[in-house]
């Protein structure tokens, strides 16, 4: 039986590992092995991981060498190659997020990233519809451009029944919103404080760079906010603070691949107010401008919208998290694929 190789970051299983809900590489590694591993033996190693296998019938899918130390001399997709010259394994194929613009602090931390992708049968880009149009728009003579006839598009996943029963309508909530964030430029901080009214509006923020700041409101240029400082997902109480006091998750990137915040948020049955930036597209979401004036006057046309209304974008968003997000959809893309292109070339 033939194995496939998943690299990927290091994860450690335990005893709770399908019980909780972790970080997003976390997920993807656990249920990589899951899912996967119902169709063949799976070995999961580390993205910075050298030779595993002289076998022709392997599989080696996953994330292109990622190094924020630097130095890193091990380049799995080079490293695995059957024969002296060659620059990859036959059945080598990327799996990443992807953007239409290489940002030069992750290609500095991905130092082989050009030949990785140059080298792979299919790269599996994890974003979402709106970035895939811009991709394929791009023109080849660029760096994303080059390898767009070998993108096949995926949804990042979500394991939504770990959130428990999504939230429902009440009045009381109808002006709480809750984003989570590092808080970077590109993540349109700014743009989503000068889009809010305080004085209408309740903003709950969860962040790691407010770890510092749990449970307290705080001024950020002269906007009160709630600031929750760092989000665990699992733990429960967080769970039930969220859906009893925010009705929506809002999120204004300007970059982000397929926000996971949004995913996560959704399956609680928050109504996502999102940029199509941050690369969440749905008839359900609502969708934000660049104009601050105008984005106030969305998020309050948001907050008064009928308790019918409320609901079925909440429906509509739980459902298209569980169908669409579910790592089942996610990791059968990515195993159909590649078993139809193994047997195209096999076969020939």
């Amino acid at each position: 039986m033939l194995m496939l190789h998943f690299f990927w970051s290091p994860y450690i299983f335990r005893e709770d590992s399908y019980n909780k809900y972790e970080a997003n590489n976390a997920e993807i590694c656990k249920h990589a092995r899951r899912v996967l591993g119902k169709h063949t033996d799976i070995h999961l190693e580390s993205f910075t991981a050298s030779r595993v296998t002289r076998n022709p019938s392997d599989i080696l899918l996953g994330h292109t060498t990622f190094d924020p130390a630097g130095g890193v001399s091990d380049d799995w997709v080079r490293d695995n190659a059957l024969s002296p010259g060659e620059p990859c394994h036959p059945n080598t194929y990327i799996m990443v997020p992807i953007l239409p613009v290489q940002i030069a602090e992750h290609k500095k931390w991905s130092p082989f990233v050009d030949s990785q992708f140059d080298a792979a049968r299919l790269i599996f880009g994890i974003c979402g519809e709106y970035w895939y149009e811009q991709i394929q728009a791009l023109p080849v003579d660029t760096p994303i451009g080059r390898i767009k006839h070998k993108l096949v598009r995926i949804d990042m996943g979500c394991e939504a029944r770990l959130f428990g029963t999504p939230r429902r309508y009440t009045p009381e909530s109808m002006n709480g919103l809750l984003h989570l964030s590092d808080l970077q430029p590109h993540k349109g901080f700014d743009l989503l404080l000068d889009s809010i009214d305080p004085s209408r509006m309740r903003l709950h923020l969860g962040s790691g760079n407010l770890r510092s700041y749990p449970n307290q409101r705080l001024r950020i240029r002269d906007k009160e906010v709630i600031s929750l400082g760092w989000m665990d997902n699992s733990n429960p109480q967080v769970d039930h603070f969220v859906k009893e006091q925010c009705a929506f998750y809002i999120h204004t990137s300007s970059l982000d691949a397929q926000a996971t915040a949004i995913l996560e948020n959704c399956a609680r049955g928050l109504v996502p107010i999102v940029t199509p930036e941050s690369g969440f597209r749905s008839p359900h979401a609502i969708y934000l401008t660049q104009d601050t004036a105008r984005n106030r006057e969305i998020i309050l046309a948001a907050m008064a919208m009928s308790p019918a209304e409320y609901e079925a974008r909440s429906a509509g968003v739980v459902e298209q998290i569980r169908t669409n997000h579910s790592w089942e959809t996610v990791f059968g893309t990515v195993w159909e694929t590649i078993q139809a292109d193994m047997r195209q070339r096999y076969r020939a």
